[in-house]
């Protein structure tokens, strides 16, 4: 049979990743050239409508020295937009002519994709005599008598425009106003985090400009874009600090710049991004600039006072300057020119260590202090040589010990302008700029640091003083800092515990304190929903009972999700951008590879982490969960083919490739560092595992199943497997591991064997259907799968409208139509443009299968399912069919988003578990086929899957059952977090057992309510057969997505009343027991629940 012949018979493959036209890949469109010429107008009219204000900013202009005109002054910036389209940027300045004078604006329009200066485009409504500045780039428009400037882009006009950048000049250009924040910028369109990671990655390429102070430059400059570009942005900011502060950027590589230049600079910075850390608008950028906050130094103070310091304490005891005679001391000499020229905050650890050496004597004090204290040695010290012709700071010093009281003076004047640190430093800063009781407090915690005390107090402490640095108004930057010291000396405090002798109860206290630290700021939304959810746990009920441990089980589980979501985005976002600037700096790939998991490490969230990991087990153990620890769910191929097992220490294959076979690995310790070779697809441990650890992020990040089982008995089991090819499979939260058939199908070529050589035999072949669509009544054997037909027998089925009578309420099957097994065959069939792409794709699959490269199948896999979704044609004769279905449903959704559902399903046939599995059986293409159901979507309140007979022991005697909030994806989808789980003895009154109470943090619901929308279910005929669990390879598409919404437990009935959620289970299962009854089968049964009423959307033969 050809490849085109199999297609439309029913199968089909697809073709190599080389065949796929990959938009993304494509360059960026040129843009239209910016106009030369001008069209300037006088009079700017803005709509008569109410505007909307999209960026609204006031930039600091100081301005003075030597002989110029000492300004001190402003300039606002306003963008506002307007319904009809217009846009108006609008520019007052503020006390910028002291002495009488002209101002312009110096600026130009950047367009996407572009940092270069253009003309204003054609059309732009500029004020009365704007004027070209002769460069063709730049223009200059006059501030009026009134200090405003005022520009419009109508409806249309400049739509590549991203920003406007500016200067404000004086007199013609006699002097050049420069803001604080560097060139005044108004974003036209939201900033781009991209620009703002090109910009800052550019300026540390390594021939670029490597002084700290030319960072400082950039990052003031790019400040307000980052700010506005989201998480992206702020991670840009805070990855580029902190590669500097860890000295994988230069310090030393550039120019020099006078003392006074880097004070300002670093208080100006500081203070935009402690403002920065208060004011974002969402909590994760929030975080990024807290730890953008932790690598800068104060700033301010009179930067010339450390060059001037220096020159004084020569001066005044005698040492040579230059060509000035005194005692020759080479340190102070060199140490000297470096403060001149190119002061950092080297200079406060220079000085600490020098006085060190002023009060031993001996100079090898000097360098071991420096290094045992900074890190700091004399190859460092030798490089610090920028911008000044000597060999940097190599000593020796002369033992001076009348220099050591001048030299505390100095070691102050360092402080001022570039300490802030530590908990003291900060808040000798901060004195006077809060309330007097939290000060006075604050200074006894710092004079009793080292109490058992002191980290519960800084937490109540640090939520005393939120009010004064982020809602009063006036962020102070001191208050900031020394709120960012305080939480850090308590995270160091935390890590440093030893919670081996605390009780349960202490450590439960310990976490609670943890997670009240992490929301100080408000700026983890779901970690402050399960710190809520946690603390109404721990005060409700009888403690300790197996109740208020299932309800404190559920807790833990939701602070655990919450912590994780938090860290893997923290991480995600940390880790791009530190990779694009390593690139471009040339920076050690051992300081890159883990950065974000190390900035993960250094988070307060680690706390939470040591602490939950501490107080789960005494929970655990009370609520009755299993022994099995879920870190990482792995992906659902494992349920097919997990790979070979091996037993070793996972630290003892680092650095080995794997990927010719799949592997379990089996080890025995984890110290939580190593890194999981390629090819792993799943670690178990019996060692804990910290959540937040570099390997648990790894495997999240990786989809690798890592979980931890500690019993002897069960552990002994994993590991007499050593050499056994397995699968996994993730049922609520038990790990199934047994043998796999498929041996080493999962990469490579192999025959079936065994039970599953015959399943072809065993497919029901299609009866070629001539219709389109067909309802419950035509739901016969080889028209439709097992899915629809046996919805057609539950929806006229006596026994479940008579249970529905002696229980209240209704059970339903909603309403449902198919597509026939024939329907997607005919379809392609139809389509000789898209049948022969997908024939070509098929080949590319079976040559990549053929020698066993499992990257290059992927591919063509996801070629032929492109092709299927994205190029088939419907039809002619089926869009009526479809649009009497769209209609019956009640019209929530299009004919061609229809059509795009059902393409999906469809092409699910070619996802690689389905691909895997049919290979591993010996079902051909041609022989698998699909039909697809129809359904209205069910806006459920709950969800649950009902088995009747127990899956993980098999007890045919008990019913199995999961609940969640919202529809069954969170179920189905093997979503983060526990379900109501629960088994019921099928006895009078059907008694249930509680597993676990729900915990899983997002639920899904229809978009609009009471609008109706279509499910495209997959119905295939590989499905439900004896010996092999088909179910679940094929996807169903919601023709609308499903909205997602964060669950709030702390209000949820199935968790506080026990009574009500007794009640359902009983229902349900007695529910499950009658449909057992009526199919004559144990059966794997899905449905939903809506008030009272109960619909059942699938019913199937369980495969056990």
């Amino acid at each position: 049979m050809s490849q085109s012949q199999a297609l439309a018979g029913g199968a089909v493959l697809p073709t190599t990743s080389r065949l796929r036209a990959r938009s993304g890949d494509s360059a960026r469109r040129s843009r239209p050239a910016a106009r030369r010429g001008l069209r300037v107008h006088a009079a700017i009219a803005a709509p008569n409508l109410a505007g909307k204000t999209v960026f609204d900013e006031t930039a600091k202009i100081d301005f003075g020295g030597h002989d110029r005109i000492e300004t001190h002054g402003s300039c606002s910036m306003l963008f506002v937009e307007y319904p009809d389209g217009t846009r108006v940027v609008t520019l007052r300045a503020e006390n910028l002519l002291p002495q009488g004078g002209t101002l312009e604006f110096h600026w130009g329009c950047v367009c996407e994709g572009s940092d270069t200066w253009t003309l204003p485009p054609d059309g732009v409504v500029l004020p009365d005599g704007t004027h070209d500045s002769g460069d063709q780039k730049a223009s200059r428009s006059n501030f009026g008598g009134d200090g405003s400037l005022t520009m419009s882009f109508p409806p249309g006009v400049g739509e590549d425009v991203q920003r406007i950048v500016g200067i404000v000049i004086r007199n013609g250009g006699a002097d050049w106003l420069h803001a604080e924040v560097g060139d005044l910028t108004i974003p036209i369109k939201p900033p781009s985090s991209d620009g703002v990671l090109k910009a800052l990655a550019n300026g540390e390429q390594v021939e670029g400009d490597g002084s700290l102070y030319k960072r400082f430059c950039r990052i003031n400059d790019k400040l307000s874009e980052a700010t506005g570009s989201g998480p992206s942005g702020a991670a840009a900011i805070m990855a580029t600090l902190r590669l500097s502060v860890i000295r994988q950027l230069p310090w030393y590589a550039g120019g020099c710049y006078q003392g006074k230049d880097m004070a300002h600079m670093q208080e100006v910075v500081t203070r935009r991004v402690a403002l920065a850390s208060a004011t974002a608008e969402d909590g994760l950028s929030r975080q990024f600039f807290r730890a953008a906050l932790a690598t800068l130094p104060r700033g301010g103070g009179n930067g010339d006072d450390i060059r001037l310091g220096i020159l004084q304490i020569m001066r005044e005891n005698g040492i040579k300057e230059g060509h000035r005679p005194g005692i020759e001391d080479p340190f102070i000499a060199q140490w000297h020119q470096k403060l001149h020229s190119n002061t950092t905050v080297d200079d406060i650890y220079i000085c600490e260590a020098y006085l060190h050496f002023l009060h031993t004597g001996n100079w090898d004090d000097f360098w071991t202090h420096l290094y045992d204290n900074h890190g700091l040695t004399r190859e460092d010290l030798a490089s610090m040589k920028a911008g000044w012709r000597t060999d940097g700071i190599l000593g020796p010093g002369q033992h001076l010990p009348q220099l050591i009281n001048p030299m505390k003076h100095f070691y102050w004047i360092l402080r001022t302008t570039h300490g802030g640190g530590s908990m003291k430093s900060a808040m000798d800063f901060a004195r006077g700029n809060m309330p007097g009781d939290v000060e006075g407090e604050i200074n006894e915690v710092i004079a009793n640091r080292d109490e058992h005390w002191v980290p519960n107090k800084i937490v109540e402490l640090r939520e005393r003083l939120v009010d004064t640095w982020k809602y009063s108004g006036d962020t102070n930057r001191d208050v900031v800092l020394l709120d960012v010291a305080m939480e850090k000396f308590y995270r160091q405090r935390v890590e440093g515990m030893d919670l081996g002798g605390y009780n349960a109860d202490d450590k439960l206290g310990l976490l609670e304190v943890a997670m009240r630290n992490v929301c100080v700021g408000q700026d983890f939304d779901r970690m402050q929903a399960a710190l809520g959810f946690f603390q109404k746990a721990n005060s409700a009920g009888e403690r300790w009972s197996t109740e208020w441990s299932l309800v404190m089980d559920a807790a833990l589980d939701a602070v655990s999700l919450a912590m994780e979501y938090h860290m893997d985005a923290y991480c995600a976002f940390a880790q791009y951008p530190a990779n694009v600037i390593a690139s471009q700096a040339g920076c050690d790939q051992q300081y890159i590879v883990n950065f974000g998991e190390e900035c993960v490490r250094g988070h307060s969230m680690f706390a939470v982490s040591k602490t939950l990991s501490a107080a789960r087990p005494d929970v655990r153990a009370g609520a009755g969960r299993s022994a099995w620890d879920i870190i990482s769910t792995g992906k659902p191929e494992l349920s097919l083919h997990a790979g070979m097992v091996k037993v070793v220490e996972l630290a003892d294959i680092q650095g080995e490739d794997l990927s010719a076979t799949p592997t379990v690995v089996i080890s025995s310790r984890l110290g939580g560092l190593e890194d999981i070779p390629p090819g792993v697809a799943a670690v178990i441990t019996n060692a804990p595992v910290d959540l937040l650890s570099h390997i648990a992020i790894r495997a999240r990040q990786m989809g690798v199943l890592l979980v931890v089982m500690p019993e002897p008995g069960k552990w002994g089991e994993l590991v007499a497997m050593n050499g056994t090819p397995v699968k996994i499979d993730v049922i609520g939260e038990e790990i199934m591991v047994g043998p796999s058939e498929m041996g080493a199908a999962g990469a490579g070529a192999s025959q079936p064997s065994g039970a599953l050589a015959d399943l072809a035999l065993r497919l029901t072949p299609s009866a070629n259907s001539p219709e389109w669509l067909v309802g419950p009544e035509g739901y016969a054997m080889g028209v439709v799968g097992s899915k629809s037909s046996s919805l057609s027998k539950l929806g006229s089925n006596p026994a479940i409208s008579g249970y529905a009578s002696t229980h209240g309420g209704a059970v339903m099957v909603p309403g449902s139509s198919a597509l026939p097994f024939s329907a997607f065959g005919r379809a392609i069939g139809a389509d000789a443009a898209c049948l022969e792409r997908v024939a070509l794709a098929a080949a590319a699959v079976a040559a990549a299968d053929d020698v066993g490269d499992a990257y290059l199948r992927r591919e063509a896999l996801k070629v032929v399912r492109d092709t299927i979704v994205y190029q088939l044609t419907m039809p002619a004769d089926l869009d009526a069919p479809l649009a009497a279905t769209v209609a019956a449903y009640g019209g929530g959704c299009t004919v061609d988003s229809l059509w795009i559902a059902i393409k999906k399903v469809w092409a699910s046939k070619w996802n690689e578990r389905a691909f895997l599995s049919r290979k591993a059986c010996g079902v051909e293409e041609e022989d698998l086929y699909m039909a697809t159901l129809l359904m209205e979507v069910v806006p459920a309140e709950m969800a649950f899957v009902l088995h009747t007979a127990n899956p993980i022991t098999g007890n045919t005697g008990e019913v199995f059952g999961e609940v969640c909030i919202g529809l069954g994806e969170a179920l189905v989808g093997n979503e983060p977090g526990s379900a109501l789980s629960f088994t019921a003895a099928k006895s009078a009154g059907f008694p249930a057992t509680i597993r676990s109470l729900p915990s899983k943090p997002i639920s899904h619901h229809p978009v609009t309510s009471g609008v109706a929308t279509i499910i495209a279910r997959s119905d295939s005929n590989g499905e439900d057969l004896e010996g092999f669990a088909g179910a679940g390879l094929y996807d169903s598409v919601t023709v609308d997505p499903t909205e997602e919404k964060y669950v709030d437990y702390s209000q949820e009935w199935l968790i506080w009343d026990a009574g009500r959620r007794n009640a359902l289970m009983s229902k349900l299962a007695e529910l499950a027991v009658a449909i057992e009854t009526e199919m004559q089968a144990p059966q794997d049964i899905e449905g939903c629940i809506v008030g009272d009423n109960i619909y059942i959307v699938q019913s199937r033969n369980q495969v056990m």
